[in-house]
């Protein structure tokens, strides 16, 4: 049993996370129909009151029948009672979202609560609170004490000695069978949201493939044609003992190869490095001595792991594109590969001219209009969601002047 002692451990607490922006607001994610009949489930079948609440207590649903005692109906007819019960109802919530498990308090008046946190994607979206209950028959003491808590609400003091009376009181352990029925609800809900969570990720992500694969389409130019011509080219190129421009023109083709003839949505870390190597020779005879590549490998086996097609280039790309290419002199590009705690780990650094606070917030947060421009991020963060479903990290670092690093963290899945 959790008692009055939560208010002063949570008050600190609350008052930090007043107003707060959820990036995993319930209510982007809850079906208002199923929660309600969730609801109205849960109350016919207990007889008490029951909402879902996000953490800081507020319902995301409508009202949809008010079991509460008059006693509490009693209190929240004054703006200062009403605040109370709705910061009793906050805390409960966040007691049980931070210890992640259900628990059972008194209210600012004395009456017991009980929540069951709703986690979802290891974050606390809210809980399924209920209670407004007594675990025992008042005495005249613990009467007085109820009436004290309340006193400086300026309410009837007759009325409410009457409206205790009708206060559902049920034992200890009814009100903790209640709350395992509301666990049960509970894990249905989050069952709701995942599955809910995993449609919208799949919509978004057809989307992607389809301008992903439009994109391709029209960067085909008639492949057949376009590998003619630089063999042509190379041929050409050859017989005039122009061995610059052949080797150019063989990276160029290697390229063009993998992007156009061998794209798959899953590709081995090698493949990547061989495709990337041509991508790279191509920038290094761009920018000739100005450039420096460098290629770490700690872990060989690592190879072997699967990859989005196309990662490591688009964010070589980007850091050319953002980072050296608007830098003078001399610069340089380093990846490195290897294995922490079991997982892979790719590290892309360059010392280009770098991003300012503001613009690596904006990154980081996926949205603005600088990531509108550099795409290639997005797109990448999109794509390790989806077929790491949620389970990797992208850390972005830099400083104006100093450079960017860019970190994936990712599940090393084999090449089937």
């Amino acid at each position: 049993m959790e008692e009055d002692w939560i208010r002063e451990w949570t008050d600190e607490r609350f008052e930090l996370n007043k107003g707060d922006e959820d990036p995993f607001d319930i209510r982007a994610y809850f079906d208002t129909g199923l929660f309600a009949k969730l609801q109205r489930t849960f109350m016919t079948a207990t007889g008490m009151n029951g909402n879902i609440v996000d953490p800081s207590g507020v319902a995301i649903t409508d009202k949809i029948e008010d079991r509460a005692p008059a006693f509490c109906r009693l209190v929240q007819s004054v703006p200062e009672g009403e605040r109370r019960c709705l910061r009793s109802d906050g805390r409960v919530t966040s007691y049980s979202i931070t210890k992640e498990k259900s628990v059972i308090c008194r209210c600012h008046a004395g009456l017991y609560d009980s929540a069951v946190p709703i986690h979802f994607r290891q974050h606390g979206m809210g809980a399924f609170i209920t209670g407004q209950v007594l675990l025992e028959s008042p005495t005249e003491e613990s009467i007085a004490d109820i009436l004290e808590r309340v006193a400086d609400l300026g309410l009837d003091r007759d009325k409410l000695r009457d409206a205790l009376q009708d206060v559902p009181i049920i034992t200890e352990e009814k009100l903790k069978a209640t709350t395992e029925f509301m666990s049960l609800l509970v894990e249905y809900i989050v069952k709701s949201l995942e599955e809910a969570d995993s449609k919208r990720k799949e919509m978004e992500w057809r989307i992607l493939l389809r301008e992903t694969e439009m994109k391709v389409i029209q960067a085909k130019l008639h492949p057949h044609f376009l590998f003619n011509i630089l063999n042509l080219i190379s041929g050409k190129a050859l017989l005039e003992n122009a061995t610059t421009t052949y080797t150019t023109v063989n990276h160029l083709s290697k390229l063009l190869r993998y992007i156009v003839k061998s794209y798959r949505p899953l590709v081995t870390i090698d493949e990547e490095l061989a495709q990337l190597d041509a991508y790279m020779q191509l920038q290094l005879l761009r920018f000739e001595d100005r450039l420096s590549f460098t290629v770490d490998v700690q872990d060989e086996a690592l190879k072997a792991a699967l990859l989005p097609s196309l990662t490591l280039q688009i964010l070589i790309e980007n850091a050319i594109k953002h980072g050296i290419e608007p830098k003078e002199g001399p610069c340089s590009v380093r990846i490195g590969l290897y294995q922490q705690n079991g997982l892979g780990v790719i590290e892309i650094e360059d010392d280009g001219i770098g991003v300012d606070a503001d613009t690596l917030r904006e990154l980081k947060d996926g949205d603005g209009e600088y990531t509108k421009r550099n795409s290639g991020i997005a797109m990448i963060r999109k794509r390790l969601d989806y077929y790491f479903e949620g389970d990797f990290e992208l850390r972005i670092r830099s400083e104006t002047g100093m450079g960017t690093a860019i970190t994936i963290v990712f599940p090393i899945l084999a090449n089937i």
